[in-house]
């Protein structure tokens, strides 16, 4: 293994979640409950929470969330074996680093492999062309092909966004934040704002 090579692997360990975005702030969903609750016009809730964001704080949202969807289990259990493979391939390359000939690290398994995985795994397509059909629509999801072609998702690491949904997601943290907005949520209802939440 090259001085080259090394360094290139600890640099994509470093910075890979560099620039990543995880869905919406605070704000934005406080913003949205009372959006949701007073429909207007023709205009999506989408649509109005942006301009409220742009008026409040000067700024577009940037939130891309991913849409609840049947798919979702495949992708996090895409995300959790890529995250595994790249921890797998970290920790042999610091066990041997210092090895005169290291063992060639293993590969991480290409999207398309880790999307046939899945779709044999939660799927039961009835013929090969319905599983091509599967595997290739979470091979694009995964790597945010699909929603880029939809108009979404433009700057949002789809990759980096599934693995943090599978493995790194703190379910504390979310359900101490829901709490608050419903507490702020019951404050601004008691003060005549109607919520969605």
């Amino acid at each position: 293994m090259s001085d080259k090579s090394t360094e290139q692997i600890e640099d994509n360990y470093e910075d890979y979640a560099v620039g990543t975005l995880f869905g919406r702030t605070y704000l934005e969903k406080l913003l949205l409950s009372i959006i949701e609750a007073h429909p207007l016009g023709h205009d999506t809730p989408e649509t109005r929470l942006s301009v409220a964001v742009r008026a409040l704080t000067g700024e577009n949202s940037k939130a891309e969330t991913v849409k609840q969807d049947g798919d979702l289990p495949a992708l996090r259990h895409m995300a959790s074996e890529h995250h595994r493979d790249k921890g797998n391939r970290f920790l042999l390359y610091m066990k041997h680093r210092k090895d005169k000939s290291p063992p060639e690290l293993p590969k991480v398994r290409s999207d398309l492999a880790l999307a046939k995985e899945a779709t044999d795994k939660f799927f039961d397509p009835s013929n090969e062309q319905a599983r091509k059909s599967i595997y290739d629509r979470l091979r694009e999801k995964f790597s945010g092909v699909y929603y880029r072609k939809q108009g979404k998702g433009h700057g949002v690491n789809f990759r980096e966004y599934f693995v943090y949904m599978a493995v790194e997601h703190d379910d504390v943290a979310e359900t101490l934040e829901a709490q608050s907005l419903d507490t702020i949520c019951k404050e601004l209802r008691e003060n005549g704002v109607k919520t969605a939440r």
